[in-house]
């Protein structure tokens, strides 16, 4: 991270049935090759996050992902999904052309069976 990156401050929003902690007053959002981002410590409840639950949450996120695409004059919205585990490989595919199209948007969501 370069010395001039800018830091911002922010007032994280309240969100439901995650694991990102909004307890934290202020976070600092920080710059990295162009992206920002912010470092978060505990979870919601205030615990330190745990590698091995954090593992398992992510294996069971699946991706809803929406890709436009123009074809013969016409606009289509084509819905993937894809399981966590298959997620970078449906990227390296779009990059490379073999899915093609625009990303519109990009979504998670925990199945119901989840704890």
């Amino acid at each position: 991270m370069e010395k001039d990156d800018k830091i911002k401050h922010f007032k994280p929003r309240k969100t439901k049935g995650t694991v990102f902690s909004a307890k934290n007053k202020l976070a600092e959002i920080r710059n990295f090759l162009g992206f920002e981002y912010i470092k978060l410590e505990k979870d919601i409840n205030g615990i330190n996050f745990n590698k091995k639950s954090l593992e398992d949450f992510a294996e069971n996120l699946k991706y809803t992902i929406s890709i436009m695409r123009e074809k013969n004059e016409k606009v289509y919205l084509y819905e993937y999904f894809v399981p966590k585990h298959e997620l970078n490989k449906f990227l390296k595919a779009h990059i490379n052309g073999t899915i093609l199209g625009e990303i519109i948007q990009i979504k998670s969501y925990t199945p119901d069976n989840l704890a």
